[in-house]
């Protein structure tokens, strides 16, 4: 049985190997400080799907106020196609749809057809036309 769950701190290790087996590129934000800060921001939106109480699954939710947006949704290559994904897809919308969100986005890099192909199975639409720009900023301090 899967249970989905909030992610806590003594989590991270776990998650990041999760990420990086099932193909996620991680960027500096993803690092533990930029882990703390977002839990800082909206903690009910990063869930932990678990079997047997080793995480299988992962989705970092974001509300910005005015749309919702899903990161860093993995499941572990063994426990792909079992419906974790979906569940926690499924989570995350009512979570952001009690925010007040009436969209939801999720960035999808175009090389990664098996994601594309996830996403438009549940009703997201793919904007060929619109692009991602990110820019890394260092902190000061």
């Amino acid at each position: 049985m899967i249970k989905i769950r909030k992610f806590l701190l003594s989590d991270y290790e776990e998650v990041v190997n999760l990420w990086q087996k099932s193909g996620l590129v991680l960027r500096p934000g993803d690092e533990l400080e930029g882990i703390r800060l977002k839990l800082k921001r909206d903690r009910d939106l990063f869930l932990i799907a678990e079997k047997d109480h080793k995480i299988v699954g992962v989705v970092m939710g974001a509300w910005d106020g005015r749309r919702g947006w899903i990161n860093h949704l993995a499941v572990s290559p063994n426990f792909q196609r079992l419906g974790i994904g979906r569940s926690l897809l499924d989570e995350i919308e009512k979570r952001l749809a009690k925010k007040g969100a009436l969209k939801v986005n999720a960035q999808v890099h175009r090389w990664n057809k098996v994601s594309l192909d996830f996403f438009e199975s549940l009703g997201y639409e793919v904007h060929a036309d619109l692009l991602m720009v990110g820019k890394t900023i260092k902190r000061r301090g």
